[in-house]
């Protein structure tokens, strides 16, 4: 015959308190990967506006030198 088997308590309460760490330190992990997700879409949306500034620049500058080169060819025009 085998004997029964006897549990301690404190081997439960171990075990549950060892589970409701890894909860816990779950939670943590999630709650940090929130947060770099929300600065990398941070990041992304400063630099989708920076492109949008840079193509603005690039069009402006781009008038510039039209009305440059125009205002060259009158006055090279003239005598």
């Amino acid at each position: 015959m085998k004997a029964p088997i006897v549990y301690d308590r404190r081997v439960g309460a171990a075990v549950i308190g060892a589970v409701a760490v890894q909860f816990v330190a779950v939670f943590m992990w999630i709650g940090a990967a929130a947060e770099r997700l929300d600065a990398l879409e941070k990041t992304r949306l400063e630099l989708t506006n920076d492109h949008v500034r840079l193509a603005k620049l690039e069009t402006q500058l781009e008038l510039i030198h039209r009305q440059l080169d125009r205002i060259e060819a009158r006055l090279g025009a003239e005598p």
